[in-house]
């Protein structure tokens, strides 16, 4: 029996969406009102919690096991630990203005996902005040039983442009690790083969420049909170942002993406991922580590789609 390699198997998914072959997707289930209450109220907290450089309302809806995964800092994992990168935040900075502006929300089985905007206005210890832009990605889990009870399960966040103190945002003091140098998740037969083949040829496609065949794992609808970037969004959008992202890439030496959980939710799958890229542009070079989160799509029949996406340099 002869066995496809991972780009030819993605090639026959990318083939059955060419030929129309996908049915429609199922629509995020209607948020209820309990859980827009919560979410509201969790932003009103962070603001709070920012702006009285008081982490604790900002933490107490955390689940036990959440994800930190903000931009130019190592992963955080662990309620304790995302704590503690609260508090060194407030203590190196003041932030002066902070505010949050959501963009979607979804209900997507277990998960509760909150896409938005945010501005911050911060002053580091002794130095200049920054304002900057960026976007954030929540995800908040159901608490099993009827009660339904959300806690954060996912905090991800990048920023519109490259900050000039990127640096004094990584806190090696505070418990956190590489994504990309963790342990991989296995691929088992399923939605992680496909979604194993559908990497090998975004790999493909990126190390070409193919910006046309980049877009085409992304749904007619899909969102992009680009890192350094703005919002993509919309078929038209997202073919014309990677056929330009694609053209501005430089030479890779080597590309190494990889995936490190996956949550299947049913029509919706959460993939938190991660690369390793040695890279060369003109007389610069070196090696950039990345993480991200990508929820996907899967219809009735054909290729999954990624429906939803954010990432961040460590």
């Amino acid at each position: 029996m002869k066995h496809l390699s991972p780009i030819l198997l993605a090639a026959s998914l990318v083939a059955s969406l060419a030929t129309g072959a996908v049915t429609a997707a199922a629509e995020p289930l209607e948020v209820a009102r309990e859980h827009r209450a919560a979410l509201d109220a969790y932003r009103t907290a962070i603001t709070g919690a920012y702006l009285r450089g008081m982490p604790e309302d900002a933490v107490r809806p955390l689940a036990d096991s959440v994800r930190l995964m903000p931009a130019y800092q190592k992963s955080i994992f662990g309620k304790a630990d995302a704590a503690t990168y609260y508090q060194a935040f407030l203590k190196r900075f003041t932030v002066r203005a902070y505010e949050r502006t959501p963009l979607e929300v979804a209900d997507l089985g277990q998960r509760v996902m909150e896409i938005g905007r945010f501005t911050m206005t911060l002053t580091a210890r002794d130095s200049a005040t920054h304002t900057f832009t960026g976007k954030y990605l929540d995800l908040w889990e159901k608490s099993p039983g009827t009660s339904g009870t959300l806690r954060l399960h996912t905090a991800a966040w990048n920023h519109d442009e490259m900050p000039k103190f990127a640096d004094q945002l990584r806190f090696p003091d505070v418990p956190s690790v590489h994504l990309a140098l963790q342990a991989r998740a296995p691929v088992v037969a399923g939605i992680r083969l496909e979604l194993a083949a559908l990497q090998k040829l975004e790999e493909s496609a990126i190390a070409q420049h193919d910006g046309k065949t980049w877009a085409l794992i992304y749904a007619d609808d899909g969102i992009v909170l680009s890192n350094q970037g703005t919002v993509v969004s919309g078929r038209q959008a997202l073919d014309e942002y990677f056929e330009r992202h694609a053209r501005a890439l430089p030479v890779f030496e080597k590309l190494d993406l990889r995936t490190h959980q996956v949550d299947d939710l049913g029509d919706y799958v959460v993939e938190y991922s991660s690369g390793v890229v040695t890279w060369k542009m003109n007389e610069w070079s070196g090696v950039s580590l990345g993480k991200g989160i990508l929820i996907w799509r899967r219809p009735e029949r054909g290729m999954p789609q990624i429906w939803r996406a954010i990432s961040m340099y460590d």
